[in-house]
């Protein structure tokens, strides 16, 4: 099987199997889960993935805390990864520190752009 190249992160499961299947759909090899704990297991595990597809709003956990417990992390902190974040709410827009490696769309997303912008993201990583 071919390694994922992107972890879609959302709390919503059928969120995480639909982006997945679009993903696959377009060629794109990736991995899905619902809350931050899990998905930095995964990244543990799949060394090939270089972009995070997160929404902002995880339950109770905020996505955009994937960034520092990546840089705060003794193995994954040393991998370059590019983060896509979707949100509904602007003003949490605001939190990120944006940088090149950041990009932000606003809900709702249309899938064309979706996928644009990860396979964009994709190209600009070594891999």
């Amino acid at each position: 099987m071919e390694q994922p190249a992107v972890l879609v992160v959302d709390d919503v499961l059928a969120i995480v199997e639909e982006l997945l299947t679009l993903m696959q759909l377009h060629g794109i090899s990736a991995r899905g889960k619902s809350n931050l704990d899990d998905a930095l297991a995964v990244l543990e595990r799949e060394p090939g993935i270089r972009v995070i597809c997160c929404d902002v709003r995880l339950g109770r956990e905020s996505g955009l805390e994937v960034v520092g417990r990546i840089r705060d992390h003794a193995e994954l902190c040393e991998r370059a990864f590019r983060y896509l974040f979707v949100t509904g709410d602007q003003t949490q827009i605001d939190r990120l520190n944006l940088t090149s490696e950041t990009t932000v769309l606003s809900k709702p997303v249309q899938p064309a752009l979706l996928m644009d912008t990860i396979k964009r993201m994709l190209a600009s990583t070594n891999g």
